[in-house]
């Protein structure tokens, strides 16, 4: 039996890999939407592997580029998908963040949390 697949917009950002890893862990595999194709390579290294990740290059914010993702999917060229994670956008024209006021912590990727003292996005990725 085929996995069920997770697709995961702004897949690249720290609330977004953690989705990813939370996903790969849950054993279901990942259609990662990313703005710009060298993205994908900055998600997989914090992620730390490529296996049960299909990337897809879109941007989202335009209506073509969604009914692109769409239309692929339908196409049976990207995999169908059960479930959608999408990042906050709501507030992304202000400087609030999402897990920082409604979860009361901060969430990066695990090699910059470390830095910084703040919660690893690995961690965070039990949430999903």
């Amino acid at each position: 039996m085929q996995s069920e697949t997770v697709l995961v917009v702004g897949s690249t950002g720290n609330i977004g890999v953690a989705a990813v890893i939370g996903a790969l862990r849950a054993k279901r595999s990942v259609l990662a939407i990313v703005r710009k194709k060298e993205s994908a390579e900055k998600l997989f290294k914090h992620v730390g592997t490529k296996e049960g990740i299909t990337v897809v290059e879109a941007d989202l914010t335009s209506e073509t580029g969604m009914l692109r993702v769409v239309k692929d999917v339908k196409a049976g060229k990207l995999p169908a998908f059960q479930h959608v994670y999408a990042t906050g956008s709501d507030l992304r024209d202000t400087n609030i963040c999402f897990n920082e006021v409604y979860l009361n912590l901060r969430v990066e990727v695990d090699e910059s949390a470390k830095q910084n003292g703040v919660s690893k996005a690995s961690d965070f990725a039990e949430c999903y």
